[in-house]
């Protein structure tokens, strides 16, 4: 089956000390690449993220955004706040000037951040699993619906390629018929039964493709491209415009193909 590169996922969870969101989103690309905003996680649990997700996306643009509220998260530094209001009220009092007292968050030192424990740790990675199997039930119905897509135009590219090959067994008949002496040389030119079936060999492959359970988006992508190759060598040799007429469809079918095939797996 096909699966999209494209997809969402989201999950929540909360309770009276801790809220966790988190949001995945997924796009085409030709390479696994995952950008993350907006969150604090030590470096084992960053990395054990980054597998897990590399593990059941495999491949996209995947962009991770987790949120992270709880009561412990800051600690304050209660010596040097104190230090540090002193020092604004012996200001105000000996300029009798009012200070901003918002700008005491400026300091560093006055709000340190508190890594999660293990526990808020554990509840982080299993929201995000949910997530990510949202994200991958997504993938699969987009994927269903380009499977569709793609049934359609290789119905169509085979129509023309039995239509090419009953054209040239006719062409065939009619020259040998015709007992002329050139009429060996004039069929080796305009011989294109190899191509014919090296497309049709190609066609059965994608159909195999995308029944298959490993990624394929790649494989169809080159396979196409030798359709298209052998496409332009029919055009080339058989000089015909019912032939020209559907190896053309043939080449539009395959770049109809070629256009969805950038966002499957």
């Amino acid at each position: 089956m096909l699966v999209s590169m494209t997809g969402f996922g989201s999950s929540n969870f909360e309770d009276s000390n801790l809220s966790i969101n988190v949001e995945l989103k997924s796009f085409n690309s030709r390479y696994f690449e995952l950008n993350t905003k907006s969150f604090e996680l030590s470096g084992p649990l960053e990395y054990k993220i980054r597998n897990y997700l590399k593990k059941h996306l495999l491949r996209g643009s995947v962009t991770l955004f987790i949120k992270v509220d709880s009561k412990n998260s800051f600690k304050l530094n209660s010596q040097k706040t104190s230090s540090v209001l002193k020092a604004y009220k012996e200001i105000e009092k000996k300029y009798g000037i009012d200070l901003n007292y918002s700008q005491l968050l400026r300091n560093n030192d006055i709000l340190s951040f508190v890594p999660h424990n293990s526990l808020i740790q554990k509840k982080i990675f299993s929201t995000l699993k949910i997530a990510t199997k949202e994200l991958v039930d997504m993938r699969q119905k987009e994927g269903s619906l380009i499977e569709k897509e793609f049934y359609k135009y290789l119905n169509v590219a085979q129509k023309d390629l039995l239509k090419i090959e009953k054209i040239q067994k006719k062409t065939y008949t009619n020259k040998i018929n015709q007992k002329n002496d050139n009429v060996i040389d004039e069929l080796e030119k305009i011989d294109i039964s190899e191509e014919i079936d090296r497309i049709n060999s190609h066609l059965n492959q994608i159909f195999q493709s995308i029944k298959s359970k490993q990624l394929s988006g790649k494989k169809i992508n080159f396979i196409l491209q030798e359709i298209n190759r052998e496409s332009n060598t029919i055009l080339s040799k058989f000089l015909d415009k019912r032939v020209s007429k559907h190896a053309i469809s043939l080449k539009m079918q395959a770049e109809k193909l070629r256009e969805q095939i950038g966002n499957i797996l």
